[in-house]
């Protein structure tokens, strides 16, 4: 199963893989040993702390799939930083995301044909979480990518 988390990013592991009656939860950290400061672009391996957070990805044999990602706070290394810590970065996911980006692209590619309500339906026949409005909401935000 560990080809699926590298379809997201090669740096990924599984540490924890649960199959539940009506999901999939993998739990996955980064094998990265050094992070870019995202204010001042200095390299730092000095980790201030460690969080949990879960988010919904595509899914699989007609489960819900869910990655919890062991995300780093890293301390910044740079004196002249203005920001004394940051939040490890994730390639397949963007800032305060619930979603990855191949699930929210599945959504909007579904959604571009159909109406909200439609989609909706359909979304939730494939074991996805997707109510109108944050079709509506997704849609609006990434009009370019639609159609």
């Amino acid at each position: 199963m560990d080809f699926l988390i590298k379809e997201l990013d090669k740096d990924y592991n599984i540490i924890d893989l649960k199959n539940k009656k009506d999901k999939i939860v993998f739990t996955i950290s980064t094998n990265k040993s050094s992070f870019i400061c995202p204010y001042c672009s200095q390299p730092s391996s000095k980790i201030h702390s460690y969080y949990y957070r879960e988010v919904q990805d595509l899914p699989i044999m007609n489960k819900q799939s869910f990655l919890i990602i062991k995300s780093r706070k890293i301390f910044c290394q740079n004196k002249a930083c203005n920001h004394k810590t940051f939040s490890e970065q994730h390639t397949f996911l963007t800032r305060n995301a619930k979603k990855t980006n191949r699930l929210i692209e599945h959504i909007l590619l579904t959604s571009a044909e159909l109406s909200s309500v439609g989609s909706s339906k359909l979304l939730h026949n494939e074991k996805i979480a997707a109510g109108k409005s944050m079709i509506c909401e997704l849609v609006k935000k990434n009009a370019t990518h639609c159609g």
